[in-house]
């Protein structure tokens, strides 16, 4: 097992919690640093470069506002702001987690928490900090001087696919607003480990939809961007008992795949923000947002197609989409068997 070189802060008044954490963690990554109160946050800040905080939400006796793991969380922002973050949180206190993450949190966990579920967040989210080395970038013939005003924003060629989550406002009222976020989260968190083991960058979460990115070339490369989707699909369904215990359900979801030149570049100014725009984002989305016209769970353009080693795939023209104002429509293709699952051929 590979240890990954990163330092993990936690910051916990339960004793239990920090022990626990450290001997899963220990195992993972280089180093653990555990602390009982945020009081020597700041020494540390200065004396350590951490990569990935963990921060209970309250940490006086019998508070509950979450006020305590909020200003921590301030503290570390604005004084090693590339530090990702992510809270632990009791169950009630779950809104205050997702408060957290638009003030600024990378993720948050639910405690008690699933020891691979744990894990694999956490390692997400460290390896989340080298999306901004992206060797994809291409400069036009004109950058240089004459662009130098541009805000950073570059050409680079990218494959996208935006998963989504079938039937998700029916669930959303079966399961009430907080035991659907559970859900939400246990899902992201359960499908991180096959974004990255094929080589996938998590671009944003919307709602209930992931964005996953790849570089071109490594988005092919051994048809990872298809693969991804499979693996998911694998796991989801060894998790299947799981989710039925928990939610009474089983997740479904569906994909569109495409890829192309989009524009890259930095926004904001409180917060920044790596950004990608063009009509290839738009273009996956209304793929995606296609599968369930087609009734399939997968759809990818031919430009995919055409990368892909697809050799062994069952693969399968299934219609066109529409774009306006331009000179030609993109071919939709699929993958599936006679009962119109996806599978790889055998």
């Amino acid at each position: 097992m590979s240890i990954e070189n990163a330092k993990i802060l936690i910051i916990d008044d339960d004793v239990d919690v920090l022990l626990a954490a450290k001997f899963i963690l220990k195992k993972h990554f280089k180093k653990i640093i555990a602390l009982d109160s945020p009081s020597n946050l700041d020494q540390i800040l200065i004396s350590e470069k951490i990569d990935i905080a963990l921060l209970d939400m309250n940490y006086s006796a019998g508070a509950t506002s979450g006020k305590e793991g909020f200003e921590v969380l301030k503290r570390i922002k604005e004084k090693s702001p590339s530090t990702r973050v992510i809270m632990m949180t009791a169950y009630g206190d779950i809104d205050l987690a997702i408060k957290a993450i638009k003030e600024g949190a990378f993720d948050f966990m639910v405690k008690p928490w699933d020891n691979a579920k744990f894990v694999s967040t956490i390692l997400s989210a460290y390896k989340k900090g080298f999306t901004e080395k992206d060797p994809t970038i291409i400069h036009s013939p004109t950058d240089g001087e004459n662009n130098k005003h541009d805000h950073g924003f570059t050409e680079v060629t990218r494959i996208f696919m935006f998963l989504d989550i079938k039937s998700s406002t029916t669930i959303a009222e079966k399961l009430g607003h907080i035991k659907y976020f559970e859900l939400l989260n246990d899902f992201f968190s359960d499908i991180a480990d096959d974004i990255t083991r094929n080589k996938g960058q998590i671009y944003q979460y919307v709602g209930d939809e992931v964005v996953i990115s790849w570089n071109l070339e490594v988005g092919v490369h051994n048809n990872h961007c298809i693969n991804c989707f499979f693996d998911i699909s694998q796991t989801i369904e060894q998790l299947s008992d799981n989710y039925l215990t928990r939610y009474g359900l089983v997740p479904e979801f569906k994909a569109g795949l495409h890829g192309g030149k989009v524009s890259k570049g930095t926004i904001g100014t409180l917060k920044k923000e790596i950004i990608y725009t063009g009509d290839v984002l738009n273009t996956t989305s209304r793929i995606e947002g296609m599968c369930n016209q087609y009734n399939v769970n997968l759809l990818f353009s031919e430009d995919i197609m055409n990368l892909l080693n697809v050799n062994e795939f069952k693969t399968s023209k299934i219609g066109e989409i529409v774009l306006r104002g331009k000179n030609s429509n993109i071919t939709l293709f699929t993958i599936f068997d006679s009962v119109n699952s996806l599978q790889k051929s055998t």
